[in-house]
């Protein structure tokens, strides 16, 4: 039995979560498939997938062998393509963690074009704001809004994120409108949880930098729902550029401390380090990369719809 086949079709069983699923894809049988992740435990001297009557569960060796096995699969698809004189296919299942609100609002068109031109390519969305283990959740790659800590992970920053303060004209008839970034002490405020426990927010002005301890009343661990909360007039949000820009442009909210900015923040993509991308992460990356003037655009002020 061909160790290539084997792999493929652990890879495949990998990404898709069944042997049925894998056996499709590689246009064969479930018995086919069954009969080379057992070769390949074998060979290996472990289990590789648990069954049961509902799911089919890899196990940690799975996950540990994975990405090696990707970089084999991948040097032989290079190697046959390079004596074919080609160029690489991307295939397989690019699965990748992006912020709940800006997949929502802002990333999709960059997935569907994507998918166009990959189409050999099965895409593996996944909307959470949670900070997502990559190699334990078998996630290729992540992208974050933020500084990021020192880890094992790689990052390619491809735009920055503007942030505006912001609350609505009826919120703002029940109390003055902050004047210096100190003044928010006396008002409500709603802040994103995904931060942790953050008690500070920053504004940057002439006269520098100003750190304003806030007691926050409200905290979302989503944009979207403290877009809401600012629009129904319960109190001043710090909220990304593409949710902001559109109801300042329309009245529903009002930027506050024009005087001030909020300062931006890194967008970034990132991978484990250990092993390069795939030949289908890496043209993601390569393909938001190309875009990156249109993301900072489209970060800045949304989707117009």
């Amino acid at each position: 039995m061909d160790r290539i086949d084997c792999l493929l079709a652990f890879s495949h069983v990998l990404d898709s979560g069944s042997f049925s699923a894998a056996a499709i894809r590689l246009g064969t049988t479930q018995p086919t498939i069954s009969k080379r992740i057992a070769k390949l435990e074998a060979d290996f001297g472990t289990r590789l997938f648990l069954r049961s009557t509902r799911r089919l569960h890899p196990t940690p060796e799975a996950w540990r062998i994975h990405e090696k096995v990707r970089v084999l699969l991948e040097t032989y698809d290079d190697a046959r393509a390079m004596a074919r004189n080609r160029t690489p296919e991307a295939t397989g299942t690019l699965t990748i963690s992006v912020p709940s609100s800006a997949g929502r609002n802002v990333l999709m068109p960059f997935f569907a074009e994507y998918k166009r031109l990959n189409p050999q390519v099965d895409l593996d969305i996944r909307l959470s704001d949670r900070p997502v283990n990559l190699l334990e959740e078998g996630v290729e790659l992540a992208l974050r809004i933020g500084e990021l800590a020192d880890s094992a992970l790689r990052a390619r920053t491809v735009c920055r994120l503007p942030r505006f303060a912001v609350a609505s004209p009826e919120y703002l008839r029940t109390r003055p409108a902050p004047e210096t970034p100190g003044d928010l002490r006396d008002h409500v405020c709603i802040s994103y949880a995904g931060f942790g426990e953050t008690s500070q927010w920053i504004f940057e002005g002439e006269s520098g930098r100003h750190a304003i301890r806030i007691d926050a009343e409200i905290r979302l661990d989503d944009a979207d729902a403290m877009l809401e909360m600012a629009r129904a007039s319960m109190g001043v949000a710090i909220l990304p550029g593409w949710l902001a820009t559109g109801p300042i442009r329309s009245g529903a909210l009002e930027q506050l401390l024009t005087e001030h900015t909020v300062p931006s923040m890194p967008v970034n993509i990132i991978y484990p380090q250990d092993t390069g991308p795939s030949h289908r992460a890496r043209r993601f990356i390569d393909h938001l990369l190309e875009n990156r003037a249109r993301l900072s655009e489209v970060m800045s002020d949304g989707l117009r719809r």
